[in-house]
C-alpha cells in the first residue's frame, strides 16, 4: 500500500529527502508514517486555527450584530421616549395655553364688570361687610343665626348688582334694579354700622361703626362708577358727544326736559327732538341766528354807527347819528378879511381839525377801521354845579303822605308799648324806677337812638307820675 503525499489546505505538499538519509532516493521520496502523522497533526492544527479564526470572526460578527440590534433598540427606545416627552410637552403647552386663555377670558369678563385695580377694594369690602355684620349679630345674641344676617343683606346687594349688570349688558331697562340695588346697599350699611354702634357707643366704637358702614358702601360705589362707564360704552356715543350732552343739560335743563318729552311722545331721536324744541324756543334752527342774536347784532351795529358818528364832544344830550364831515371855515384875522371878501364871496367848507391819533372802531366785516377824531374848540367853562340852599329833604321830599304818617305812628306806639313793658317788669322787681330801666337799656331793647329812648321812657314814667331829671 502506497502512502499518499501529505496535503496542506487540500493540496499535495512536495516532499524533500531528509539530510543524511541513507536510503535510496526512490525510497527517500516516500514519507514515513511518523512524518505522515506529523503532517496530519500540523494540518489539523492549521485547520483548528482556521476554524477558531472563523469562529472568532463569526462571534465578532454576531457581537457586532447584537450591538447593532441593541443600538437600534436603544435608539428606538430613545426616540420613543423623546416622542413621549414631546407629546407630554405639547400636551402641557396645550393645557397651559388653555389655562391662559381661560384666565384671560375670566379676566376679561371680570374686567368687564370691575377693573383689576378695584378687586382689592371689592374683596376687602366684602370681607369686612360680611364679618362685621356676622360679628355684630353674634354679639347681640343671635347665636347660630348671626351668619344669616350678611347672607340676607350683602347677598341681596350682590344679587341685585348682578341683575343690574346683566340688564345693562343686554340693553334691557335697568333703572328700577339700580334703585333697588342702592336701597339694599344703604340698608346693609345701616345694619352694619348700627350693630357696631350698639355694641360700643364710645368714640372708638363710633369710628369702628363708620368704618364698617363705609366698607359696605365702598364696593358698591366703585361698581356704580364702572356701570356708568359701561353704560356710556354700550350707548355707542363718543366721549365728545357725551360731554356735549352733559354741557347742554347743564346750560339748558328746561330744553333738555322738553326734548326728552318730545322724544318719548313722538319716537324721535334725542338730537331731532332737541332741534325741534330749540327751534320752537329761539325761532331758528340750531346753528342759525336766533332772535336774541339778531337783536344783539342790530344793537352792535347801532352802537358802531354811533361810534363812527362821534365828533369828540362830551355831552349828556342825544348825539346825532350822521357824522359831521365838514364845518365852516374859521373866521380870519381882521387884516386878511377884506382880501378874502374881495377874492370870493362863497365860503368853502374845510375838513375840521382832528387829533394826531385816530380812533380804532369795529368795521362792518369785523375788522378795525381808523376813525379820525375832530378837535373841539375850547369855550368858556360853565363852572362847577352847586347845590344851593336846597337840602336833601326839600330836594327829595318823602314820608309826607298820610300813609307814611300812619306808619310812623304805628312804630311809635309799638315802641312805647315795649318801654311800658320794661317799666312794669322793673316795678315788679321792686327796682327804683328813677334809675331803672336806663336809657341805654331801653334803646337797646327797642332799637332806637338814645334821645328817642329818653323821650319814650319819660312818657311811660309820666303815666306812673314819675319824672326823671337829666342827672338821673
Amino acid at each position: 500500500m502506497t502512502a499518499s503525499p501529505p496535503q496542506v489546505n487540500g493540496h499535495a505538499r512536495p516532499t524533500t529527502p531528509a539530510a543524511g538519509d541513507w536510503r535510496p532516493a526512490e525510497e527517500q521520496c516516500i514519507p514515513s508514517r511518523r512524518e505522515e502523522n506529523r503532517e496530519d497533526r500540523r494540518a489539523e492544527r492549521i485547520d483548528a486555527r482556521e476554524d477558531r479564526a472563523l469562529e472568532r470572526e463569526e462571534a465578532r460578527r454576531d457581537a457586532e450584530h447584537q450591538r447593532q440590534l441593541k443600538e437600534q433598540e436603544r435608539k428606538a427606545a430613545l426616540e420613543l421616549k423623546q416622542q413621549k416627552r414631546a407629546d407630554k410637552e405639547k400636551a402641557r403647552a396645550r393645557r397651559r395655553k388653555e389655562r391662559r386663555l381661560a384666565w384671560l377670558n375670566a379676566k376679561a369678563r371680570l374686567a368687564h364688570h370691575m377693573p383689576l385695580w378695584g378687586l382689592p377694594v371689592v374683596a376687602v369690602s366684602l370681607i369686612m361687610g360680611w364679618s362685621g355684620q356676622a360679628g355684630a349679630a353674634a354679639h347681640l345674641g343671635m347665636g347660630l343665626f348671626a351668619g344669616g344676617v350678611p347672607v340676607l343683606t350683602e347677598g341681596m346687594v350682590l344679587t341685585f348688582a348682578g341683575l343690574t349688570g346683566q340688564a345693562i349688558d343686554q340693553g334691557r331697562p335697568y333703572r328700577g334694579l339700580m334703585r333697588t340695588t342702592w336701597i339694599t346697599t344703604i340698608v346693609a350699611a345701616t345694619i352694619n354700622g348700627a350693630g357696631h354702634l350698639i355694641e360700643d357707643s364710645s368714640g372708638p366704637g363710633m369710628y369702628r361703626a363708620g368704618a364698617y358702614a363705609l366698607a359696605s358702601l365702598a364696593a358698591m360705589i366703585l361698581w356704580w362708577v364702572v356701570m356708568r362707564s359701561k353704560r356710556a360704552a354700550i350707548s355707542g356715543k363718543t366721549a365728545d358727544e357725551i360731554a356735549r350732552w352733559k354741557r347742554l343739560a347743564r346750560r339748558h335743563p328746561i330744553l333738555i326736559r322738553r326734548a326728552r318729552r318730545v322724544a318719548d311722545n313722538t319716537g324721535k331721536s334725542m338730537a331731532d327732538a332737541y332741534a325741534t324744541v330749540w327751534q320752537r324756543s329761539n325761532g331758528a334752527a340750531p346753528g342759525e341766528p336766533s332772535i336774541r342774536e339778531i337783536r344783539a347784532t342790530q344793537r352792535a351795529a347801532f352802537r358802531r354807527r354811533r361810534a363812527q358818528a362821534w365828533t369828540g364832544e362830551r355831552s349828556w344830550r342825544k348825539r346825532s347819528e350822521a357824522p359831521a364831515v365838514a364845518v365852516p371855515a374859521a373866521s380870519a384875522s381882521a387884516s386878511e378879511a377884506p382880501q378874502e371878501t374881495a377874492s370870493s364871496d362863497v365860503r368853502t367848507p374845510v375838513q375840521a381839525p382832528v387829533l394826531p391819533v385816530a380812533l380804532l372802531v369795529p368795521g362792518p366785516q369785523g375788522e378795525w377801521v381808523t376813525h379820525p377824531v375832530p378837535v373841539r374848540p375850547l369855550g368858556p367853562s360853565a363852572g362847577f354845579r352847586t347845590r344851593g340852599d336846597r337840602t336833601a329833604t326839600t330836594r327829595f321830599p318823602q314820608g309826607k303822605g298820610a300813609l307814611s304818617k300812619r306808619v310812623r305812628e304805628d312804630v311809635t306806639d309799638d315802641r312805647l308799648a315795649a318801654v311800658r313793658k320794661l317799666v312794669a317788669e322793673a316795678a315788679a322787681k321792686n327796682e327804683d324806677l328813677r334809675k331803672h330801666p336806663s336809657n341805654r337799656a331801653v334803646a337797646r331793647a327797642v332799637g332806637c337812638r338814645p334821645a328817642t329812648a329818653r323821650e319814650l321812657l319819660a312818657t311811660a314814667l309820666a303815666d306812673r307820675g314819675i319824672t326823671r331829671t337829666k342827672d338821673q
